[in-house]
């Protein structure tokens, strides 16, 4: 079936048009572009919660429909100065199949994470702080936790003692993200014990890097970490290679989106 892409209108600046434009060329079942404000059924594709897409991912999950959710990467997030700089810059999107998130470990051989490029640090000794990052206001509703800082600092609470930092989701002169951080995700890391999160990309930054993570089911890196923060003083450190494989498969450039080559990913037996 022809795949519905959603968009906002007057949005064609967006950078959700770096996987629209694309798509429109490599979706074999072709595609077909669709007002924010009109809802349609069938197979569709929505970039991040902009306009009314919470209400509609909402709807057709009520009604079965097969929906995909494209938004910022794992790693090798896009920089509009690298890619003004350098056109061939292989900058990623992600691209999720009836969910926000790979929250799952499906295996997967390792050629597109060795392509980005990243040494997995080894598990990090216990640290002194916990940095706790929360997600944005609307994944934290979405998921209906809308208190969620404020309920997890108290619950921590409970079961430490350790210097508890906030780190809240950077957001500076109309962008988010680390473009907009006043201090490195990386500072904050330093001599860190643990990061608590629900949904935050930022746990997979920690992860590689060596520091263990506590999020929610739905979060990418919910296969290597723990939920519950009564355990917040014996984190678990297990091998991250196969997680970290799997990830890679759920995002793309914009040169595999227009190849076809994320239709197939997308759609073979072992994503769906």
């Amino acid at each position: 079936m022809t795949l519905k892409i959603y968009h906002k209108p007057g949005s064609k600046d967006s950078k959700a048009w770096y996987v629209f434009n694309p798509m429109s060329k490599g979706w074999k079942d072709g595609v077909e572009y669709i007002d924010n404000y009109q809802p349609s059924d069938g197979p569709s594709l929505f970039w991040g919660f902009v306009g009314q897409n919470y209400e509609l991912v909402e709807r057709h999950k009520k009604l079965g429909h097969t929906w995909y959710f494209s938004d910022m990467p794992y790693w090798g997030r896009w920089n509009g100065l690298f890619e003004a700089l350098d056109p061939n810059y292989d900058f990623y999107w992600r691209i999720i199949k009836n969910k926000l998130h790979h929250n799952t470990i499906i295996k997967r051989p390792s050629d597109r994470f060795n392509k980005l490029n990243i040494e997995i640090q080894d598990w990090r000794p216990p640290g002194e702080h916990i940095l706790v990052c929360p997600s944005s206001p609307t994944m934290n509703r979405y998921y209906g936790c809308p208190n969620w800082t404020n309920d997890v600092v108290a619950e921590l609470k409970k079961h430490t003692d350790r210097p508890i930092r906030v780190r809240q989701k950077p957001r500076r002169n109309g962008t988010s993200g680390p473009a907009a951080a006043l201090v490195s995700l990386k500072q904050d890391l330093e001599n860190c014990h643990a990061i608590v999160t629900s949904v935050s990309m930022a746990a997979i930054e920690a992860a590689i890097n060596g520091v263990p993570v506590f999020t929610n089911e739905f979060s990418p890196c919910a296969p290597i970490g723990l939920q519950e923060l009564s355990k917040i003083e014996d984190p678990i450190r297990p091998s991250r290679e196969d997680w970290a494989y799997s990830w890679a498969y759920a995002q793309f450039t914009p040169k595999e989106i227009e190849s076809g080559l994320a239709y197939e990913i997308l759609n073979d037996s072992a994503s769906t």
